[in-house]
């Protein structure tokens, strides 16, 4: 049930959505008992940014063909007046047909131009990612045999001068202009128990960026997590006003007269999502929701509560020198009876639980396989015995998830408590993961496979959940988050929106970040690394090699922390 402050904003909304029924001739809408807190989402992404307003130069009277691509290809830095400029490098009977909200094609930089007949030719970019229409970030392949992505251009004479009769829709930017024009956010969306989690969205940096954002609500979750995540507006609400004004820092929304269908409860997640939504939106402090005139809400954007690691899981833990501990100082302080009982079962890989009470743990078997068991001070239970097995997670609600080779369709999830669940993973071209680990906020489920052509990939599936929190499925879509050189090695969650994965070229193994919907980031390289840590903030990723050494994060590179580990032990 909803706290107090809760109740009396539910008795608020409903006494004002009544009146603005009546005020529309409408009928009155019924509050019912709260349904649960809102609880979970992402921290504020303080972004501070200003709009920078891009000057494209319009086509030079006598221009060749090349010259009017990559004149076409610059004056879309400038989306003004509907990409006023762009147009003008294109044909008259074209310029109304080309659709540049279509895609963001994101390229390294390096463009070159290839005539391929008298009134046609070929631009060829090296792709990093695509933004898609709700602005998705999708990254491309950039293996070995993945080449080069060919646009293709024809072209009329107008009035003596030469114009693009045909491009492909879409605009194209280079990883250096592509963040200076569009800009990410956090869209938050609803779990069946109505905790807020982040989607990344992209979208251009201007005036139109509220109104976007509450478009995306409207819009819903993406295909990825649809089967987890929803939207609380009722069926059919959509924006009533092309446009979200601001008039002293307030947001003024106006929807369509089906938000009034919702009831109180209905409406006051709305009133979360959007609260959440626009907290990171410049000059934005508080929102206002109307139908037909008439404000049924108001409230201030707000950070919403996010589920992260507690301090005392903000820490190294290792297994060194027949201890396993928090590593303080360059000294190992044991964890006392838990870690004992751990390490009485010899393990290979550990996964703490959020209140360091208990853990999932790989562990040889007394058969001379391997087992996957789920250990407390003072008991144990096997939740695994197959062939294959992976190190396994524990997640904040307590449930084991346990992945093996041998059985590539499916993961086992239990609670020591309860029957074990058979999810199904999504279909990755029969690529068997090298791992697969549970986000810290138990939302997403990420998998490292190898990929084309000597590169590792990185994808999220959703985690679905009952209205008691236990796993239930697998979203059937898996979203492609990294694409980076080399052969998988290992992979780990900082936080719920930040990946870190290890993949190996010759000796060199690339350590790269990956936030969720964004270019992923390179930080550097550790010799023979074979395990990496997300340890809930990025000041804390911990990387293992081979001889036991344990280096950690500085500046842009890595500094040796440890030796003689023997394992990371995770955090969930």
């Amino acid at each position: 049930m909803p706290d107090r402050s809760v109740r009396a904003r539910l008795r608020r909304v409903s006494a004002v959505v009544l009146a603005a029924a009546l005020a529309a001739g409408l009928g009155a809408c019924q509050a019912v008992p709260g349904t649960g807190p809102v609880q979970e989402g992402l921290a504020r992404l303080d972004q501070g940014e200003k709009q920078l307003e891009f000057n494209p130069g319009l086509p030079i009277e006598g221009a060749d063909q090349e010259a009017i691509v990559r004149g076409f290809i610059r004056a879309a830095t400038s989306s003004a007046n509907d990409y006023e400029i762009a147009r003008e490098f294109l044909a008259p009977g074209y310029a109304s047909e080309w659709d540049p909200d279509e895609q963001v094609f994101v390229d390294e930089g390096t463009q070159s131009y290839r005539s391929t007949g008298d009134q046609s030719g070929e631009l060829l970019v090296s792709g990093l990612a695509t933004v898609d229409r709700a602005g998705t970030l999708t990254p491309l392949p950039t293996g070995q045999g993945s080449g080069e992505t060919v646009m293709s251009f024809q072209f009329e004479r107008v009035a003596g001068e030469w114009r693009i009769s045909y491009a492909p829709n879409g605009v194209i930017l280079d990883k250096i202009n592509f963040p200076l024009v569009w800009t990410y956010r956090s869209l938050y969306f609803l779990t069946p128990d109505n905790r807020l989690v982040a989607e990344t969205r992209w979208y251009l940096n201007r005036e139109t960026l509220r109104t976007r954002i509450v478009g995306g609500l409207l819009g819903g979750p993406s295909d990825a997590d649809a089967a987890a995540l929803r939207s609380a507006f009722p069926a059919g609400t959509s924006l009533a006003s092309d446009t979200v004004p601001v008039n002293d820092g307030v947001a003024h929304i106006e929807f369509s007269a089906e938000l009034l269908e919702g009831d109180a409860d209905t409406l006051e997640l709305v009133h979360a999502q959007v609260a959440a939504s626009l907290q990171s939106v410049q000059g934005v402090t508080g929102f206002e929701i109307a139908v037909n005139g008439n404000v049924v809400d108001a409230g201030q954007v707000e950070t919403p509560d996010t589920h992260v690691r507690s301090s005392e899981n903000l820490v190294t833990t290792l297994v060194r020198g027949g201890e396993l501990g928090t590593l303080v100082g360059g000294e190992i302080e044991p964890l006392p009876k838990l870690g004992e009982r751990i390490l009485a079962l010899r393990p290979d890989a550990v996964a703490l639980g959020e209140n360091r009470t208990s853990a999932a743990v790989l562990h040889p078997d007394p058969d001379g396989g391997s087992a996957v068991s789920w250990v407390s001070a003072n008991d144990l239970v096997t939740i695994d015995t197959r062939s294959g097995l992976a190190e396994p997670g524990l997640d904040r609600f307590g449930y084991v998830w346990s992945y093996a080779s041998s059985d590539r369709n499916e993961i086992i999830v239990r609670r020591p408590s309860e029957d074990a669940e058979r999810l199904k993973l999504p279909a990755l071209t029969d690529r068997a993961p090298v791992a697969v680990r549970v986000s810290p906020g138990g939302n997403r489920l990420a998998l490292l496979v190898a990929g084309d052509g000597g590169t590792s990939e990185v994808y999220s599936v959703a985690i679905v959940r009952d209205a008691a929190s236990r796993p239930v499925g697998l979203g059937g879509v898996a979203a492609l988050e990294m694409v980076v050189s080399g052969t998988p090695v290992d992979l780990d969650w900082v936080d719920e929106m930040r990946l870190v994965m290890l993949s190996r070229a010759s000796a060199v193994t690339k350590v790269t970040l990956g936030p969720l919907g964004q270019l992923s980031i390179d930080t550097g390289t550790v010799s023979h690394a074979v395990a990496v840590s997300g340890g809930g903030t990025r000041s804390l990723i911990r990387v293992l090699d081979a001889e036991g050494r344990l280096y950690g994060p500085q500046g842009s590179g890595w500094q040796w922390q440890s030796d003689d580990v023997r394992l990371i032990v995770r955090s969930g």
